[in-house]
Order: C-alpha cells, then sequence, then structure tokens
C-alpha cells in the first residue's frame, strides 16, 4: 500500500513552553493525547507480546482515536502529535475559533459540545487543544467516569489540581471537596484559583463526557461556568446525548440561559465521509469503497471500525493513488453482532471481555480475577489477546473497554437476568475486597430488581454512607432503592421521607418537592402523610408561612401518633415564633411544650423550648431566655438533626443580644467546624447567615459582609426568614460603609421585603431604610419607616434590635414625634422587666432615655459603660449622641473629645457614612476630621497587614491553620507566617490569648 503525507494535519506540541514575560507554564493538557494514544503504547512496551498492527501503513507508530475516528501518529523525536485535519465540522471549527480568540484577548466564554457516541466529541477537543495552543492560552483537561459519580468534584480537580502546574491548593481543596455540603465554600476557591490562574494566562478547560459527572461537579459548573464573562476562562465542556440523570439535563439548561454555546453534532456530510477515508487510506476512494463507507451512517467511529475492517481482511487494494474495496459486504468487524465478535475469541478471552463489560468502566486484573474465579497470573493470555483484538486496552495500572460502545454493546449481549447476577456479583466480590458502599452502589443499583429488600437495604446503608461525602449521589441511591420497593410495601413512607430529606441536604428541591407532591397525591397513611410534611419544608427554602400550613395541614389528620402530633405542635409554635406572630405564637409555645414533656420526644422539647426562648426575650427575659436555650442545645435528639442545629443557632444569637460577642464567635467558629465534619450544608448555610449576624454586632463589617455573600443566593431573594435577614445585614453593611452599589443592589428588595414579609422582616427592613434615610439627614424619611405600626421587639430578637432603639430615638427626638417617643418608653421598660436584668438591655434603656429627654451628662455615663463592651457601634452611637448635646450646652471641649471617639470607632469599624456624618458635626464645632488611611503601626492591631487580620480573626473563631488555609486558598506555610508575625505584633505567643484582646481591639 502506497503512503500518501496527510495535508494540514494538526501538530500538538506535548513540551512544556515559555511565554515571554511570563511565568513558564505547560502547553496543552496531555491527558487528551494520552487517551488517543493508549492502545499504541499498550502494543509497543510489552516485547513479548505478538502485537495486532494497525492498517493503512501505520503499523509501527499509530493508532486510531476511538471517537474521532482519525488516525494519530504517535510523539514524533520533536515531541509533537500529528493528527489527520478534521473533516466536515468546518462551521464547528469557526466557533471554537472565534472562542479561542476571545478567550485570549480577555473574554471568557462556554461552549458545550453534545452528540451521540463515536460523532467526534472528542476530535473536537482535540482541535481546541490545538488551537489553544497556538493563540497562547493554556488548557486545563479532566474528564468523567459513570464509576466515579460519587467522587466529589472528580473531573474538576483533574483539569485543575493535576495540571502542572496545579491551579489551586491541592491539598486544601481536595479535603474540602470529600464534603460536599460545604461545596460553597470549594467553588469559591476553585474560582478564585482558577481566576488567580487565568489573571495570569488565558484558560481553556475542558471536561470530557460530563453525563458522567458527580453531583457536586454538575452544580459548581452552574457557579464556575456562568460567571465573570470578563475573566478570560473559556469552559469546554462535551456530553453525551440523551445521557445522564436530571442533574446533567438541569446544568445544561442553565448554562444555555446563561448564553452558553453549545454544537450539537449530527452525521457527517457524505463528502465529509469521502474525506475521512481518503486521510485513512492516504489515497483517492473509488465508489466500491465509498458505497461501503455509507454504511457508517456518517459516523466516525463506525467508520473508522469499517476502514480498519476492511483492512483486518485484506479487501483494500490501494495503488496508482487510488483505493477499492473488493467484495460488497461489510467487514466482520462492523457487520458482527458482538456476540459473533466475542466467539471468534478464545473461550478463555470471551469470558474475560463479557465478565468486564460488568465491572466498573476501569478495573483491575484482581477484580476480574476474582470474578472469574481464577489467579490473575492465569488471565495473562486471554487478557493480552482482548487487548490485540481491539476490545479491551490498558489504562495506567487499570484495564477499561477502546471505547464505549463496544463495552455496551457487550453489556447488551448477555441475558439480561445472567447481566444483572453478575453485576451483583461483581458488587459482592468490590465489597468483600474492601469497598466502601458507595464504590459499589451503581453496581448494585443496575442489578437490583423490584422487590429486591435485600439491595434496598444495601441502597439505603449505602445513600446513609455517602450522604456524609456527597448528598446528591445519597440522593440517587434513595431514589433508585425507592424505584425498587414496591408501591404498597409498607416501609415507602419512611424512605419517601428519607429521599426527600437527601433531596434538601443535597440543594435539589424541586425534586424534593416532585417526589413529595407525587407521593401526597397518592393513597397514604395519615402518620406518612404527616412525616412527609414534617421533613418537606426548609428553614433555607421555604417562607415560614409555607412552614405554617405544612403544620396546620398535618395536626387536621385522624390517628397521628403522639410523636408526629407532638412534632408538628413543636415546629408549629417555632415557626409561629420565626413569623413574629403575637397572640398565637405564646398559646402554641405553651401547647407544644405539655405535648413535648408527655411523650419525651426531644426534637419536640427542644423546638417547643426554642420559641419559649423567643417569647421571654421579646418579653423582656433575655435571661430566662438564654439559660432555657443553653439547656436546649446541649439535648441531642435521634435522627434529624435540625431542632438540635437551631438551637445552638439561637444560643448564639442569644449571646450576642446580650452583649457576649465573643461568647457567640466561638460558638459560630464551634459549630461550624462541627457541621463541616458532619457534612451538613443547611446547617452551614444557616451558620454563615449567623456568623454575619454576630460580626455585625461586633462591628466588624466587612467580616460580616465576607461570611454572606459566600451564600448561595435565593431564586426568590427575601422570600425566606433566613434570604430576608441575609438581605437586611448586607442592606445595614452598605449603608454604614457607603457602598452604594451593594446599598441599591438590596434595597428595592428591601422595600419588597417590607410590603410582603413577616413582622420580624418588616422590623429590620424598617431599620435599615431608617438609618440610610438619617444618613442623608432626612428625618421625614426615617420616621416614615421607623414610626409605623410594626413592635419594636418583635420574635425572634436580634443583636441590632439594641441599635434600631437608639436610632429610632434620634428620629424621634429631632421630629419631636411624641407618639413614638411613648412607644419607645414603653419599650425600654421592657428591657428593664428582668431582675437581675442583662447590663447592656438596662445600658441602652439608659441610652435611650438620655436621647429623648437630651441628657448629656447621661448619655456621656452611657458611652463610659459601653466603651468597654464588645458592641463597638453602639458606643460609637452614644458617644456621639453625648458629644452632640455636650456640644449644646456649649460644653466643647468634651464634646470634642465624645465626637473624635465617636469617629475614630466608626473609622475602625470601616462605618464610612456614619464617620462622615459625625465628621459634619465636628466641623461645626470648628475640628476638621478626614477619612485618611492612617501609617501603619509596628505594634498592636494597627500594625497588622489586611491579610494577617482577617487570619487572626478566623483563629479567634476556632479555626486551625489547616481551615484557615483551605477557607482563604494560602497554603498551610502562608498562614503559619501570618499567625506567627501577627502574634509578635499583638505581643502574645498563643491562641488562648486571642479572645482576651478582641475585646480591646483598637
Amino acid at each position: 500500500m502506497s503512503v500518501k503525507p496527510a495535508a494540514s494535519a494538526t501538530d500538538i506540541r506535548l513540551d512544556h513552553r515559555r511565554i515571554p514575560g511570563r511565568a513558564n507554564v505547560p502547553g496543552p493538557s496531555q491527558q487528551m493525547v494520552a487517551r488517543a494514544t493508549r492502545a499504541a503504547a499498550a502494543q509497543t512496551d510489552k516485547p513479548n507480546r505478538a502485537v495486532h498492527e494497525p492498517p493503512f501503513g501505520f503499523r509501527q507508530s499509530g493508532t486510531t482515536d476511538p471517537e474521532a475516528g482519525v488516525r494519530v501518529s504517535t510523539a514524533r523525536a520533536s515531541g509533537t502529535l500529528r493528527i489527520p485535519p478534521i473533516r466536515g465540522r468546518a462551521d464547528e471549527l469557526k466557533v471554537i475559533g472565534a472562542l479561542i480568540t476571545a478567550v485570549a484577548q480577555g473574554r471568557g466564554g462556554v461552549l458545550v459540545i453534545e452528540g451521540p457516541p463515536g460523532i467526534g466529541k472528542s476530535r473536537l477537543l482535540t482541535e481546541v487543544l490545538a488551537l489553544a495552543d497556538k493563540a497562547g492560552v493554556r488548557a486545563l483537561f479532566g474528564e468523567a467516569f459513570e464509576y466515579q459519580q460519587t467522587v466529589p468534584f472528580f473531573p474538576l480537580f483533574m483539569a485543575t489540581l493535576r495540571a502542572d502546574p496545579p491551579v489551586g491548593d491541592a491539598e486544601a481543596l481536595r479535603r474540602l471537596g470529600t464534603s460536599a455540603d460545604v461545596r460553597y465554600w470549594v467553588v469559591r476557591d476553585l474560582q478564585a484559583a482558577i481566576h488567580a490562574a487565568a489573571s495570569r494566562i488565558p484558560l481553556a478547560i475542558l471536561l470530557e463526557d460530563i453525563h458522567w459527572a458527580d453531583h457536586a461537579t454538575l452544580l459548581a459548573l452552574r457557579s464556575l461556568a456562568a460567571t465573570r464573562p470578563d475573566a478570560p476562562v473559556l469552559w469546554v465542556l462535551t456530553a453525551r446525548t440523551g445521557a445522564g440523570g436530571p442533574a446533567v439535563r438541569e446544568t445544561l439548561t442553565a448554562l444555555e440561559r446563561e448564553d452558553a454555546r453549545f454544537l450539537r453534532l449530527t452525521a457527517m456530510t457524505p463528502s465529509a465521509v469521502a474525506d475521512v477515508v481518503q486521510d485513512a487510506v492516504r489515497a483517492n476512494a473509488d465508489a466500491s469503497l465509498l458505497s461501503l463507507a455509507d454504511k457508517a451512517h456518517g459516523n466516525p467511529f463506525l467508520l473508522t471500525e469499517l476502514v480498519r475492517g476492511l483492512d483486518e481482511e485484506g479487501r483494500l487494494d490501494v495503488s496508482g493513488g487510488r483505493a477499492v474495496a473488493t467484495g460488497d459486504t461489510l467487514p466482520r468487524r462492523l457487520s458482527d453482532t458482538m456476540q459473533q465478535r466475542l466467539d471468534q475469541l478464545s473461550n478463555a478471552a470471551s469470558q474475560v471481555v463479557q465478565v468486564a463489560a460488568v465491572l466498573p468502566d476501569q478495573f483491575s486484573a484482581r477484580l476480574l480475577a476474582a470474578m472469574l474465579e481464577r489467579r490473575p497470573a492465569a488471565l495473562v493470555s486471554a487478557v493480552e489477546e482482548a487487548v490485540r483484538a481491539d476490545l479491551l486496552i490498558e489504562d495506567g495500572d487499570q484495564l477499561r473497554f477502546r471505547h464505549d460502545l463496544l463495552r455496551e454493546a457487550t453489556r447488551q449481549s448477555l441475558p439480561q437476568s445472567l447481566r444483572r447476577a453478575m453485576e451483583r456479583q461483581s458488587a459482592n466480590i468490590m465489597l468483600d475486597m474492601g469497598a466502601a458502599p458507595e464504590e459499589v452502589a451503581t453496581e448494585l443499583a443496575r442489578s437490583a430488581e423490584v422487590g429486591d429488600q435485600a439491595a434496598i437495604a444495601a441502597l439505603r446503608e449505602a445513600a446513609q454512607s455517602v450522604a456524609n461525602s456527597d448528598p446528591s449521589a445519597a440522593s440517587d441511591l434513595s431514589k433508585r432503592a425507592l424505584e425498587l420497593q414496591p408501591r404498597q410495601d409498607p416501609g415507602r413512607g419512611p424512605l419517601v421521607t428519607e429521599t426527600i430529606v437527601l433531596l434538601n441536604r443535597a440543594a435539589r428541591y424541586e425534586e424534593a418537592q416532585r417526589l413529595a407532591s407525587t407521593t401526597l397525591s397518592a393513597a397514604l397513611t395519615p402518620e406518612e402523610e404527616a412525616e412527609i410534611r414534617l421533613r418537606l419544608p426548609t428553614v433555607t427554602t421555604d417562607t415560614t408561612t409555607r412552614h405554617i400550613e405544612e403544620n396546620r395541614r398535618a395536626l387536621q389528620l385522624p390517628h397521628l401518633s403522639d410523636v408526629t402530633q407532638a412534632r408538628h405542635q413543636a415546629w408549629l409554635a417555632y415557626n409561629l415564633a420565626m413569623d413574629g406572630q403575637h397572640g398565637q405564637d405564646s398559646a402554641a409555645a405553651n401547647e407544644a411544650a405539655a405535648a413535648a414533656a408527655s411523650t419525651g420526644d426531644l426534637e419536640s422539647s427542644i423546638l417547643s423550648g426554642i420559641a419559649l426562648a423567643c417569647l421571654d426575650c421579646a418579653n423582656g427575659y433575655a435571661g430566662r431566655a438564654l439559660h432555657r436555650v443553653e439547656e436546649l442545645q446541649a439535648l441531642i435528639p435521634a435522627g434529624d438533626m435540625t431542632a438540635h442545629h437551631l438551637a445552638a443557632i439561637h444560643l448564639a444569637n442569644l449571646l450576642a443580644v446580650v452583649g457576649r460577642v465573643e461568647d457567640a464567635a466561638a460558638l459560630v467558629a464551634g459549630r461550624t467546624e462541627k457541621s463541616q465534619k458532619e457534612r451538613d450544608g443547611m446547617a452551614l448555610h444557616i451558620w454563615g447567615l449567623t456568623a454575619g449576624v454576630v460580626h455585625l454586632a461586633a462591628g466588624r463589617l466587612s467580616a460580616a459582609r465576607a461570611a454572606l455573600e459566600w451564600l448561595p443566593t435565593p431564586d426568590r431573594t427575601g422570600s425566606t426568614f433566613v434570604d430576608a435577614r441575609r438581605m437586611v445585614i448586607l442592606a445595614e453593611v452598605a449603608a454604614r460603609t457607603d457602598d452604594r452599589t451593594l446599598f441599591l443592589d438590596t434595597v428595592t428588595e428591601a422595600r419588597d421585603a417590607y410590603s410582603n414579609g413577616s413582622p420580624p422582616v418588616r422590623r429590620g427592613v424598617a431599620g435599615v431604610l431608617g438609618l440610610a434615610a438619617w444618613q442623608r439627614d432626612d428625618v421625614h424619611e426615617a420616621v416614615r419607616w421607623l414610626g409605623g405600626d410594626i413592635s419594636l421587639l418583635v420574635t425572634p430578637l436580634v443583636p441590632t434590635v439594641l441599635d434600631q432603639l437608639t436610632l429610632t430615638a434620634r428620629v424621634a427626638s429631632a421630629a419631636g414625634d411624641a407618639g413614638l417617643r411613648a412607644r419607645l418608653l414603653d419599650t425600654v421598660n421592657v428591657l428593664e422587666r428582668e431582675r437581675p436584668g442583662v447590663r447592656l438591655f438596662s445600658t441602652v434603656a439608659q441610652h435611650t432615655r438620655g436621647i429623648l429627654e437630651r441628657d448629656a451628662d447621661a448619655l456621656a455615663a452611657v458611652g463610659s459603660a459601653l466603651h468597654s463592651s464588645s458592641r463597638p457601634l453602639l458606643y460609637a452611637s452614644a458617644a456621639e449622641d453625648a458629644g452632640r448635646e455636650l456640644g449644646r450646652a456649649q460644653r466643647t471641649a468634651e464634646a470634642l473629645d465624645q465626637l473624635n471617639a465617636a469617629f475614630d470607632t466608626y473609622i475602625e469599624c470601616e462605618a464610612i457614612a456614619d464617620a462622615r456624618r459625625v465628621g459634619r458635626t465636628l466641623r461645626r464645632l470648628g475640628v476638621e476630621r478626614r477619612i485618611v488611611t492612617h501609617p501603619r503601626a509596628k505594634t498592636g492591631w494597627d500594625s497588622l497587614t489586611d491579610s494577617e487580620l482577617t487570619v487572626v480573626n478566623l483563629i479567634a473563631q476556632g479555626a486551625t491553620n489547616r481551615d484557615v488555609a483551605t477557607q482563604l486558598h494560602l497554603s498551610p506555610h502562608t498562614v503559619k507566617n501570618h499567625v506567627h508575625n501577627a502574634f509578635a505584633k499583638l505581643g502574645i505567643n498563643s491562641r488562648a490569648q486571642l479572645p482576651q484582646l478582641i475585646r480591646g481591639c483598637d
């Protein structure tokens, strides 16, 4: 056979390259290239093996890219792979070229390549690599595998952490990656690492076969690939048409909504088929060859199989630059069924291939031997025969089929009952070999039949095991167990409830809702229906009103067990307290507490106790409320831990309310770490919100914003209590820091929430909008917001209510509003109702009266009392108020002392708008204060760099060095240096000394 050189071939360099003026970076990822050359490598690295030579004159130097159907020559001395030109994809190549050009110029994008198996998706990725290399774009490659679906972030980490050099802190991200419930942090850190790398050189991130991707990766892609179009990052994803579960389709739909570009590959045209054939045989194909080629139906993989088969059978005659095919039948390689192809092998090799088809897509020789009940050494000749037959290839220390089509065809050639039995056998063997339940879950799910109680039990066990690392994969296992369970099985209701809980933890809320709706529409016992209604709503996704409706509907059902009824009563009492419904919540809480006591149910006791504590606090008995919740958070119920987390969260809130901010911060840090270890995503979401609450109370405005901004943005902002609180805190941070962009982003949502929200939400919004009006010296507008008909003390009480009371007092005094003044005095009387009372409450009551009575000395005393507290913004406001009254009394020197102290404290808290307001007052007294950056001190808090201060704050909250490294995307060594330098500047030598310094931070 004569050989002509291929024209317009693509070269992919395998060496590293140096970009002028940039750090040394590697060329395009070699994983794609390695995938294309595995078969050739496997055939040449064992000299004693009889080698089946490839056709078309490439017998010593090449193999076939299984999906693209093109010849790939092995690396030449220059270190370059030579790949024949791609055919029939001119339009697709234009799209790819434009996207590569755009990313090279700093504009990112997303490209999704979809198509059936063998249609050429991998070949187009090869073109992406080549074009990226020419454009100076760094390419990263990752690949998803069917049996890696329980490994969170597998293809993402393959692309980033296995790159050379890695993109991201491998150790930190892998540790976080095993906890799918903290994927918000993983995605945030990975996104930061990707953008940091892209700031040095544009990136193209290629992820192949995302229809096999784990749920953590699919969810991450919705954020990673749909943000920052200005960042020079091009995401290129391939997916098999129609493959994958709902999460795959939801991800692709979400990307398409975000203007991702889709290339949906179809069969090649006849002219493209002719070009591919001519490239392969290095000659012009005559009608006989093209007629046979048409039978591949434009599929590149099948086309390549056809031409290889013709060559194997000696049916290609190439002479004079013309290739002729003899015979008009398809070659056996293509026309044979898989069973016929297996029949051409020895019995031993055929058995090896058939058994391999029911194993994971990558499998060890040890597992294969165990399935065949033989020693690995006894399989050598059979495995080599399967490799020579181009059915299996070596993939590192594992084996796999050369193409998914071959594996699937082999599986389908087996009788279904036999296939399922073999898959069950492989699952059992893998478990006996020490595999974790989640590693065999796919095999088990595939092999089980409806009514198989052993499989259902095993899948439920696997789901619970996987739930601590990937709740989405656990959801799939639980759903599969549900599919296997007969409709009338008495255990179906509890399994539905388990599945709903897992789906909610995986943030697959719509699926949870659909499952619940479908189940609730069927015939259920009242007990089963009540259990589903108990677990379906979540505190992060559903409005309090929805919770209340579900509780009341369930309580109307007949014949409920005492425990289920008590739990619904307790949740109803809790939800009414969260909704601020005075007049209903007290009676409901007392009734729920009685039911909890009679049943002894811990979940009911915790929730009814929290409701009573909320009422106590709003009625002025904060000390009693705090004691009650401290006892509750020590209780640990069996099963659902939501109530246990809520008790700790309310304890942290109450600690901040009564002024024990350091204790609250320590509790937040400890419980956040505990939730990370337990991998409870819902708890982490609420703890993130609580961290923002505590930071705001402590005057750490930037930290409050940072704690909240990583939380997922809801589809309907402000629709739930959690989302509304997040919005209110961010709005207050914006108002105080004079961040107009952030304030404009939140003010519209705030106004909507005020119109439609519950009393506590409306009270929070009124405080923020009243503060913004006060900052503008718009007293009339401030009165409109702060003087509404909402109670000044609503459940649940939050730390900022004390700031709002003093602000409302200023507004009432400035406006001369007697009605608002009377309401304030009644409210502060409530604060002082308890004996002995909370010192901070008494101080705020004194502060409020001092404002209303314009008592300069009383306000100065309040400032002195608050100076050593952990509420710097309260102290600054007291000093500001004292300074104003002292100025009116012509006690200028004293006024300046107070106002300067207020100004300095506001600056330390980054409350720029408040500092400007004080600055205007100082200016009227003849003193000019500017908001400037002061030279950094050499010792003390002012000497710390921003990075050191950030690290110290996290350490003070209980984080370890490794936790800080993970959260801030730093190496542990860098964190250690920051801690060492910061401690030296602060004059301390241990973490235990930090809390003592926090209060005096100045």
